[in-house]
């Protein structure tokens, strides 16, 4: 081994050696706890985490993925939490909802989002109207004394049958009757219900706030009368064409794309209806060219060689007077000699022979068009 190779190897070994030092001198190995995505239940239950507090206080708690009243089996002394839009309830289910109610259970639900109008039965027998205000609710936390905001789209205003003031019957409203309230809380028969302008802070994410937890401790610790808190995180299940356009587009765009691109691959192309009309044109050249086959055909050779025979002897008589004077042989041996052509062939192109043959003709004609 060369000293050489021995030195590049040294160099080579103390370049990593001083990479590797200066990666432990200026990094440090540091733990980081890092929140792990939601996975089973938590997934597709945005009311797990509720469920999992609510359990820990010594409350019985149930979470079902949709209502259907005649399995739950609702005591008067339970809680039922919907978290979804209570326009989708059917006129028998609202029914069986207040006679629960007036039994003395405690119903939580928040407002439809964008039902302006039309709020549904449910909200229509509790005297409510959905109205489009986006306001915010300012509250204090015990502990922090920090101010916390409750805000969102849509508020409820409240429809009074009578002259008295609705808003009497309540025992908690929040808001203003300007913009709209967003939660309110009222007594019905034995029990109660609570609306909100939404339920978002009850949900996984949200619950990891103190504000958040605060606030729905206390919009739930009044409904809690010892019975079962029954947690309804879907009601309704979207149409399958929102679906589709919600979760399905990263494919319907390149369909979309494949769709349009095979169209303009199999579509006709834009052009005239017709074809355009060819231009007219003197075919002169074709026309004497059939007229000369013609001519040949009918055995009138000699009629088209004589013109060409013309114009050679007045060129000739112009060009070289003495040689047009001669005769037919001695021409012919004076043109031959000075042309440096076969005898016979210059004899042939003055004075053909069996111009009737093709080959005999073509060849006469090529002669004297050389001469």
């Amino acid at each position: 081994m060369s000293w050489r190779n021995v030195w590049i190897t040294a160099i080579v070994l103390a370049g990593v050696g001083i990479a590797v030092g200066w990666f432990f001198y200026a990094f440090e190995y540091v733990e980081t706890d890092v929140p792990a995505p939601l996975h089973g239940e938590a997934r597709y239950n945005p009311f797990y985490a509720l469920a999992k507090v609510l359990r820990a206080e010594g409350v019985k708690v149930e979470s079902r993925g949709s209502l259907n009243l005649k399995t739950m089996h609702l005591a008067a002394a339970d809680t039922l939490v919907l978290g979804a839009d209570v326009r989708t309830l059917s006129d028998a289910d609202a029914d069986s909802l207040l006679d629960w109610v007036d039994e003395g259970g405690h119903l939580v639900f928040a407002l439809p989002p964008g039902g302006e109008g039309r709020g549904g039965k449910l909200l229509r027998d509790f005297g409510l109207k959905v109205v489009d205000a986006w306001d915010c609710v300012i509250w204090r936390t015990s502990r922090k004394k920090e101010s916390n905001y409750y805000c969102s789209q849509f508020g409820f205003k409240l429809v009074s049958t009578d002259d008295e003031d609705a808003s009497t019957a309540f025992d908690l409203l929040v808001g203003d009757a300007e913009n709209g309230y967003r939660i309110g809380r009222q007594s019905w028969g034995d029990g109660g219900w609570l609306i909100a302008s939404d339920l978002k802070f009850l949900r996984n994410a949200a619950l990891r706030e103190e504000g958040n937890a605060e606030l729905a401790w206390q919009v739930l610790a009044p409904e809690l009368q010892g019975g079962t808190v029954h947690l309804v995180y879907a009601v309704d299940v979207p149409p399958f064409y929102v679906l589709l356009i919600k979760r399905g587009w990263p494919v319907l765009a390149p369909l979309l794309l494949a769709l349009l691109a095979w169209l303009w691959a199999r579509s006709q192309r834009f052009g005239p209806l017709l074809p355009l009309a060819q231009g007219h044109r003197r075919a002169l050249l074709e026309h004497i060219r059939a007229a000369g086959e013609f001519t040949f055909r009918r055995g009138s050779a000699y009629a088209l060689y004589a013109p060409l025979r013309h114009a050679f002897d007045d060129r000739l008589r112009h060009a070289d007077p003495s040689t047009a004077a001669l005769d037919g042989e001695q021409q012919a041996t004076v043109i031959a000699n000075r042309r440096a052509l076969p005898l016979t062939q210059v004899q042939q192109a003055l004075a053909p022979v069996g111009l009737g043959q093709q080959e005999t003709f073509a060849a006469t004609i090529k002669t004297l068009q050389e001469l």
